[in-house]
């Protein structure tokens, strides 16, 4: 086999792969052995087939065939020849393919920067003082209240803004039930928006027991296509009016929020709370800064294909949360949405990219007990079972998404651990 490595860019090579005329006759002679048996043509026999007839009727067929081994094996060890390491699938052109000929095709890939990092140690950053003031203790306090509510039956309560309402409820068009739209025992805290605002501004006022019927039109964009732009008559019955009763911000409710002895002791581990969280997010801020200044003193090429696959998956997260009847769903064809996810992608596979340089450099590596942790944290997040979870990820060749994501996190915290973190807020850059 003949292979010729054609540098396009930085991030983009090219294959020329040759191979002698009798590996695409082998593999076609293997092609037609199975034919032979499985063919069926008018006027002969199953098996008997003449050997230029099946060529003659299946000849393209054949070559399909034959390509589909002949160039994943012969594609697979001209990269092991190359030493490449593609980070998508290659296109194929300038194929040549003729029985008696030899069989070459041209590959095009992308493949990761070589990068060689310097300066990556001691990067300045500026650390501001964290504090929690008052205002902020006093609104996680009601934060915590708030969240210890309980929403208590009122028999004769007209319903209210922010009342918890448990209701049965039905949707018709043309007079008959609509699939998919009714409800037995639902609940609905009015302006929470888990609803249309038109179909709660209908239940305000009512009270336990009462049923009404009214029709809306549901909007054009509705993330649920069969109702899109439809006049759906409602009926509704009313089956609880609860409302909400926070309770007092006293020594009883500090004791079975936070096991605390009295709210002023509460009050202090809130504080400390907030502390603590607001110290992480300005790490991560520091963390931030410090692969920006990495990315300006670092200018580099980033593959297409990564960052292409970037801009998807942002879009398909923007897409997931605004695609229910709480917002309008987001388009792909939006070129301003484009643009901001490009620019965001670009960040995300240049950041990608300098860390596992950095990993690399730094000899850093996952061992088995950190992956694993990984996975455990992961799973229990999404409320798997670890082991089950675990086999999923294998399963779908998730597992050095995995592995990436611990060593890359990693290098991070060596870059931040090395830097050079001065106390105070930077006058320099402020000006």
């Amino acid at each position: 086999m003949k292979v010729d490595i054609e540098e396009i860019s930085s991030t983009k090579r090219a294959l020329r792969i040759e191979l002698p005329p009798q590996s695409l006759l082998e593999k076609l002679e293997v092609v037609y052995l199975h034919l032979a048996k499985k063919a069926r043509l008018p006027g002969f026999r199953p098996g008997k087939i003449p050997r230029d007839v099946l060529r003659s009727r299946f000849k393209e067929e054949a070559k399909r065939e034959a390509l589909q081994e002949l160039v994943p094996e012969s594609y697979s060890q001209a990269l092991k020849e190359a030493n490449l390491n593609p980070v998508c699938e290659p296109s194929l052109d300038e194929v040549v393919c003729e029985e008696g000929e030899p069989f070459s095709y041209r590959a095009t890939f992308d493949v990761k920067p070589e990068l060689q990092l310097s300066g990556y140690t001691g990067v300045e950053v500026h650390k501001e003082k964290v504090e929690a003031t008052d205002a902020e203790v006093d609104r996680a306090l009601e934060y915590l209240r708030d969240r210890a509510a309980e929403y208590v039956p009122m028999d004769g309560w007209p319903a209210l803004q922010e009342d918890l309402l448990v209701v049965d409820y039905e949707g018709f068009a043309g007079g008959k039930p609509l699939k998919g739209v009714s409800g037995q025992n639902a609940s609905i805290l009015l302006g929470a928006h888990q609803f249309l605002p038109e179909f709660e501004a209908q239940l305000h006022g009512l009270k336990k027991g009462e049923t009404k019927e009214f029709s809306l039109e549901f909007p054009n964009d509705y993330g649920r296509r069969e109702l899109a732009g439809k006049r759906v008559l409602f009926r509704v019955t009313v089956k609880e009016v609860k409302k909400k009763q926070v309770p007092p911000l006293d020594n009883d409710f500090a004791r079975s929020a936070s096991a605390c002895e009295d709210v002023s002791e509460l009050r202090e581990k809130v504080r400390q709370d907030l502390l603590a969280h607001k110290e992480l997010e300005h790490v991560g801020r520091l963390k931030s800064q410090i692969l920006e200044k990495l990315r300006a003193a670092h200018p580099f090429d980033s593959p297409e294909s990564l960052v292409d696959a970037e801009v998807e998956a942002i879009l398909a997260d923007l897409r997931r949360d605004g695609g229910g009847h709480r917002a309008t769903p987001i388009r792909s064809e939006d070129e301003a949405t484009r643009t901001r996810a490009k620019d965001l992608a670009l960040k995300r596979v240049r950041n990608s990219l300098l860390l596992e340089a950095v990993a690399k450099q730094e000899a850093l590596a996952v061992s088995e007990e950190e992956l694993q942790s990984e996975i455990e944290l992961t799973a229990a997040a999404l409320n798997q079972k670890p082991e089950a979870f675990r086999k999923l990820l294998e399963r779908e060749g998730r597992i050095e998404t995995i592995r990436m994501q611990v060593l890359e996190r990693k290098a991070l915290d060596l870059l931040y651990e090395r830097a050079k973190v001065v106390e105070g807020v930077n006058l320099v850059t402020l000006a």
